[in-house]
This record gives C-alpha cells, sequence and structure tokens, in this order.
C-alpha cells in the first residue's frame, strides 16, 4: 500500500527489479517476510549512493579512501605546470574544496582523513601536486585565516567538519522540521532536553559527536530569551551561554517547583534584573542577563 501510494502522489513508479531493501538489527523472519510480502530483495551494506558510502557502522579511513583518492586525481590531471599560483587558489576553492565539503556535510570525518584531505590542497597550492609530503612557503592554519586577517580565507577540512557537526546540533536545538530532527527526538531524545542528554551505551558513533559539539555549540551561540517560551529554564545555555544547571549544580532543579520550566514562567519585571521574585530569592541578582 505504502508503494502505491508514494507512486500514485508522485508520478514514480519503483522498478522492482532495481530495488533493494536494507535492514538494520531486525531479525531474520520478519525480513524474509518483508522482502516476499514487497517482491523485492535484500540488500547488504555497505553500498555507495549518490557518490557516498551508506554504512552501518562508524565511518573508518578505509571507507574514506574514495574521497583521498578522487582528491588525488584531480590534482594529478590538471597541467599544473601552465598554472599560475592563482590559477591553482581558483581551482582548489572551486572544485577541490567542494568535494570535500559534499563529504563534509554529510559525514562526521575521522581526524585522520581531514588531515589528509588538508595536505593533498596545500601540497597542490604549493606544489602543483596532491602527492607526496611538501611543506608549504606559508603554514597551513595561516592560510586557513580570513582574508581581512592576512590569509586567504580557505576554511581548514576539520573546522568545516566541525562546523558541519553543530549545524545539526542547531537543527535539533531548532526543532527543524524534517525527517532526522524528529528522529532524532524520537529516538534519541525522546522528551529530554537537548542540552541534557546523556550519551548512552548504545548510541551510535555519528550521535556521540553531535552531543560532544555542544560545548563548541554553546560557545558560538547568542541567546535572545525573547518571552522565553521554548527556552528550557534550566537547561539551555540562555544565561550569556551557560546553563543555569553548569552554573549552579544539579540541586537548583531538585529546590524548584518543576525540572521542566520554561524561561518565560521565570521572567517577570518584579526584579532589578528583570528576574520573577521566585528566581530571585533562589538564585539572586543574574546581573548578566542580556
Amino acid at each position: 500500500d505504502v508503494l502505491h501510494n508514494f507512486a500514485e502522489v508522485s508520478g514514480m513508479q519503483p522498478n522492482l527489479d532495481k530495488c533493494q531493501i536494507f535492514y538494520g538489527n531486525v531479525d531474520s523472519v520478519v525480513r524474509n517476510r518483508a522482502s516476499n510480502l514487497l517482491h523485492i530483495s535484500e540488500g547488504s551494506l555497505p553500498i555507495r549512493y549518490l557518490g557516498l558510502p551508506l554504512l552501518a557502522s562508524k565511518l573508518s579511513y578505509k571507507d574514506c579512501k574514495v574521497l583521498l583518492d578522487k582528491l588525488t586525481r584531480r590534482t594529478s590531471s590538471w597541467m599544473s605546470n601552465s598554472l599560475s599560483f592563482g590559477g591553482r587558489l581558483q581551482l582548489m576553492a572551486s572544485v577541490l574544496f567542494s568535494i570535500q565539503v559534499f563529504w563534509g556535510s554529510t559525514f562526521i570525518l575521522p581526524v585522520a582523513v581531514t588531515k589528509e584531505c588538508d595536505r593533498i590542497m596545500r601540497n597542490f597550492l604549493w606544489h602543483g601536486t596532491g602527492k607526496g609530503k611538501k611543506s608549504g612557503k606559508v603554514a597551513w592554519n595561516k592560510v586557513c585565516k580570513p582574508k581581512k586577517e592576512g590569509g586567504l580565507g580557505f576554511v581548514g577540512c576539520r573546522v568545516w567538519n566541525q562546523a558541519a557537526t553543530m549545524k545539526l546540533g542547531w537543527e535539533i536545538c531548532q526543532k527543524k522540521a524534517s525527517i532526522w530532527t524528529d528522529w532524532c527526538y524520537t529516538v534519541f531524545l525522546k522528551e529530554n532536553n537537548f542540552w541534557a542528554a546523556k550519551v548512552s551505551n548504545n548510541s551510535s558513533w555519528s550521535w556521540r559527536n553531535v552531543l560532544k559539539s555542544r560545548n563548541l555549540l554553546a560557545n558560538n551561540l547568542h541567546y535572545e530569551v525573547g518571552d522565553g517560551m521554548s527556552l528550557s529554564l534550566w537547561y539551555d545555555p540562555w544565561l550569556n551561554g551557560v546553563s543555569l544547571v553548569d552554573r549552579y549544580g544539579e540541586r537548583v532543579i531538585q529546590d524548584s517547583v518543576s525540572p521542566r520550566l520554561k524561561t518565560t514562567r521565570l521572567i517577570g519585571r518584579s526584579s532589578p534584573t528583570g528576574t520573577s521574585h521566585h528566581l530571585y530569592l533562589q538564585l539572586g541578582p543574574l546581573t548578566d542577563v542580556q
């Protein structure tokens, strides 16, 4: 029925001969029943989809060999001897950087892979080839500085990948309307706050890294409380990048009237700093609230 409804709504008819079903931690009886019911064969991971590997485990250096080989082939195919420094710079920005961004926006890359990506681009910029281990005329961290600070405006692969990971955390905080965000709240967070979520033993490698990015994300966020309807009083880092739990400890929640209070319940005009009388008595003046 689902496939039939999909065909009616989209106008696209799936080719069952080319379709495969991929399961994760599903009993063999259920797998066989589903495959027989849909007349679709069972596939096995890993496979490649849209040029990227689909995996059921942590992304390894070996899995990223395709990315590294592609970067190396591109640098080897260009006639570097006839390219000026400015020409290599343009190719790096428009081609090489785009390739690693495509992967870095999809996966949390191993540190060794991000270092290798930077090495390939560094070698091509200074020597016209991505192969070998050669030093550059200027340190790579200086090259990656903004132009106004004397750099070339590039972003290192590791930094870009961290930013992409923080973006995932930001989408969760914003409760962005997407299947992935809904899935995170249903499977991992349930009724918990993102900032208070614990890393469990069954957490996937990707989810662990998203949670690890919270400190870096909080340091780069600026909260405007507004009406406080969507902010957790205790767990959201609305107090100049720090949550009340981090500042005062778990005891402050135990002494409160409710662990799920929103900021709107305790922010008012009844104290000199805009803090409600209840919070003012419990915590004292929050003079650094903006």
